[in-house]
């Protein structure tokens, strides 16, 4: 009898401390933010090079928010605050989590609505968190050097601006003759190749891990074929970790002619409902244009798209523009100024699933979806119509 309450004793015991052990597991993200109006939304979402879904949502109430869950090594993540108004990254790791900050106001241009911010944010609780962002801290080193140059030389900058708007090229030739604009540009040169080495410096530093590339991913604005050597410099470890691989499909990205493009049901400017098969079915060739109002080299390209689409329209020829807009206004009052004549959208679901990195990003696909060509502007995109639509 008493040997089997010792069994029962041990067997009670061992699930509790197996339910404790199972609690303590995972993470959990408690924080804190003055000046936040209750119901906004707040959103936990995966650090990508694209506009990433959120992982979790939840609301502010009372100043007060919280996320649980589970990661398989500390993973960098996004707090997206409202409707995307403001992002704060932070890194996730599984322990108990502490953040702490405010909300601020900042009214809206030009009669659109107001914008939240986060403000002044603190987070205890995670190490990789500290020690990412003392590795980050080299852009605040390289900002600071980055002003005061263009303080020193804002004398020289005025002239050159002054020039560039005039498009007045023998003055803009006169100005850059002058003594003065040579120790702007030695300057200028300098501070670049600081970046470089700097950068370079926290690379080989975290050259053995995830880090590594994790940090790459930060610290660029985008990859290039460039920055290849960097990543091959780095351990085997490293590039075949989460973030290696992210940075390798970036750097060695893959041929996916052929390949079918993600079908999606979207609202367009109109308000109807349609889905990509409603919008292809019945044409030839299909440029589907990932764009936004504020985007310049957007609309420069812009003329030379209506071009083509006058002159092959008849023939087969489509074209679906995205805005990647937050503000509806500013949307709608690029395509009214623009007189874009073909289906446009402001769905920003359809850029994180088509992983939309940068604007302007083009696919050219036939009507069955499949992609025929990437990135195709200018000159190429008119030969390539030529190619496929012409007598």
């Amino acid at each position: 009898m008493k040997n089997s309450f010792i069994k029962v004793w041990c067997i009670v015991l061992i699930a509790f401390l197996a339910s404790c052990q199972q609690s303590n597991t995972g993470y959990k993200l408690s924080g804190e933010l003055t000046g936040a109006d209750n119901g906004t939304k707040i959103a936990l979402v995966p650090f990508a090079m694209y506009d990433a879904k959120a992982e979790a949502e939840t609301t502010i109430e009372n100043g007060k928010f919280s996320f649980e869950g589970e990661v398989p090594e500390p993973r960098e993540y996004y707090l997206v605050l409202g409707n995307k108004e403001d992002y704060y990254r932070i890194m996730i790791e599984n322990t108990s989590i502490k953040i702490k900050g405010k909300v601020v106001k900042h009214p809206g241009k030009e009669g659109a609505p107001e914008t939240s911010a986060f403000s002044e944010m603190e987070v205890s609780g995670s190490k990789s968190n500290d020690y990412l962002y003392s590795q980050l801290d080299v852009r605040n080193e390289l900002d600071s050097m980055y002003n005061a140059i263009h303080k020193d030389f804002a004398d020289v900058q005025a002239l050159v601006a002054k020039a560039s708007r005039a498009r007045n090229k023998a003055l803009m030739d006169s100005i850059t003759s002058l003594p003065r604009y040579a120790e702007f540009a030695k300057a200028d040169k300098n501070f670049i190749n600081t970046v470089e080495k700097r950068y370079n410096e926290v690379f080989d530093a975290n050259k053995e891990t995830s880090w590594g590339p994790l940090l790459m991913l930060n610290l660029y604005s985008y990859l290039t074929p460039d920055a290849r050597p960097t990543f091959e410099n780095m351990s085997k470890e490293a590039r075949e970790s989460y973030y290696g691989k992210m940075v390798a499909e970036d750097l060695y990205p893959a041929n996916r002619t052929g390949e079918k493009v993600p079908g999606f049901t979207t609202i367009d400017i109109n308000g109807n409902q349609v889905s990509l098969n409603d919008l292809i079915k019945d044409k030839k060739v299909i440029l589907i244009d990932f764009w936004a109002s504020w985007c310049a080299p957007c609309r420069k390209e812009l003329p030379n798209v209506k071009a083509n689409y006058e002159k092959y329209a008849p023939k087969g020829f489509e074209v679906l523009s995205f805005s990647i807009d937050k503000d509806p206004k500013a949307w709608k009052k690029a395509v009214a100024e623009e007189n874009l004549k073909w289906p446009n959208f402001n769905d920003l679901n359809i850029s994180t699933l088509y992983k939309v990195k940068a604007v302007p990003t083009i696919y050219l696909i036939d009507n069955q979806g499949r992609l025929i060509a990437e990135d195709i502007r200018g000159e190429k995109l008119g030969k390539k119509l030529e190619e496929l639509l012409g007598d």
